[in-house]
């Protein structure tokens, strides 16, 4: 019996196609038969007031549009127009996004072990995006935001090119039009597909992060599912002595 060792945070990041939810799934389910006290979280921008803002802003015409490979237009609060709405526009994810920190680091303080298919990474990376300024990823609130990482974090940057993921998204959308086959759409709609400017902007930023963070960087446009697997748990896995290895296994 393989025994691993398991962090308090395990924090998965990446463009959108990565692999990070495929990968969360099989950790998740791995880990839980060695300790109980697994648990999966999700948390990325924009949240609660940030994002009814957004949908506001749309409203009354405040916005920018940038599109995806089928002309699907994804329309943003252009918060990008001034120093002062970067300012704010930060400010109010960082004050809406606090409750959901502090409720997961609360949960890690009584012993639990998280996997993070999204969390603050994401969360620093789409609000830098959202203001236009890659330069929020060295700024206080990022650093503040950063401080509620635990010391105790294996950090994992799933990476792929944009044809990759394009291909990937194209293929769950055949899938889920062949199972679903009483909806014209599926259930997930082509404007799943993120604009190409988003995911260059998303690897670019997580590549640098990346960095700073000495992360495990993992190209899965080159690998396949079994490999990429593989090599996120030669990360936690544990070389126990014979006599230690023997009385776990028995």
């Amino acid at each position: 019996m393989k025994v691993y060792r398991i962090p308090t945070l395990i924090h998965f990041f990446g463009p959108d196609g990565s692999g990070k939810s495929t990968h969360v799934e099989i950790l998740v389910n791995l880990l839980k038969e060695q300790e109980p006290r697994v648990r999966k979280i999700w948390i990325r921008s924009p949240h609660t007031a940030a994002f009814l803002l957004w949908r506001l802003f749309v409203k009354i015409g405040f916005y920018r549009v940038v599109s995806n490979p089928f002309g699907d237009e994804v329309r943003l609060p252009a918060v990008n127009r001034s120093r002062s709405l970067r300012k704010t526009w930060a400010l109010i994810e960082f004050f809406s996004v606090l409750p959901l920190v502090l409720r997961i680091r609360v949960l890690m303080s009584r012993g639990y072990k998280c996997i993070a298919e999204r969390y603050i990474l994401d969360t620093v990376v789409t609000i830098a995006y959202f203001i236009g300024d890659i330069d929020f990823l060295r700024s206080g609130i990022s650093r503040v935001l950063f401080d509620f990482i635990p010391a105790d974090t294996l950090f994992i940057f799933l990476d792929s090119d944009f044809g990759e993921v394009l291909k990937r998204r194209a293929q769950l959308r055949v899938k889920e039009r062949l199972e679903n086959s009483s909806r014209d759409y599926g259930s997930l709609p082509k404007s799943a597909v993120e604009p190409e400017e988003f995911i260059n902007f998303q690897r670019t930023a997580y590549k640098t992060l990346a960095d700073s963070f000495n992360a495990v960087k993992i190209d899965t446009s080159k690998r396949s599912i079994e490999e990429t697997s593989k090599e996120i748990l030669g990360h936690l896995q544990l070389e126990l002595p014979m006599e230690r290895a023997r009385s776990v296994s028995s």
